[in-house]
């Protein structure tokens, strides 16, 4: 199934306060880097930033969840938080990642990284073929490399 995505700059104001519903969801937060809530004005004034960061791309993926990209000269990072409301909704949302990243972006390597005890998502990245490259403290670093 082909996935249908906005950047965030395009979303309208209710898809932009359901994203951020989202991310300051309990279960969805405790993955995060920045554990507080995020209060809408700075979502806002954050998406309006990403207008003069084109390397910066955060995609709403359907009602899935959100994708972001940090595009480098020959890799991506990337960034993945489903919708908490949907289940077993991981492996499209990768699908869409990897997809995207290596065929509209054009990268030759995927790097992510993940806290060591979030080992759903760490399970779901092996299954994908990233390998584990680094570990710093409690997070680890996972890389995929585009073998086309």
């Amino acid at each position: 199934m082909k996935e249908k995505y906005k950047k965030f700059q395009d979303l309208s104001l209710e898809e932009k306060k359901e994203v951020l519903s989202w991310r300051n969801h309990p279960e969805i937060r405790k993955w995060m880097y920045n554990k507080e809530e995020i209060p809408l004005e700075n979502h806002l004034k954050f998406i309006e930033s990403l207008k003069n960061k084109p390397n910066k791309i955060y995609l709403k993926v359907d009602d899935l969840g959100v994708v972001n990209f940090e595009v480098f000269k020959d890799y991506v990072d990337i960034g993945i938080h489903k919708n908490p409301n949907k289940q077993k909704v991981g492996k499209r949302l990768m699908e869409f990642a990897i997809n995207y990243a290596f065929n509209e972006l054009k990268a030759k390597k995927i790097i992510l990284y993940v806290f060591e005890d979030n080992v759903k998502a760490i399970n779901l990245y092996k299954k994908f073929g990233f390998i584990q490259t680094d570990k710093k403290d409690d997070l680890i670093k996972m890389e995929l490399k585009n073998e086309a």
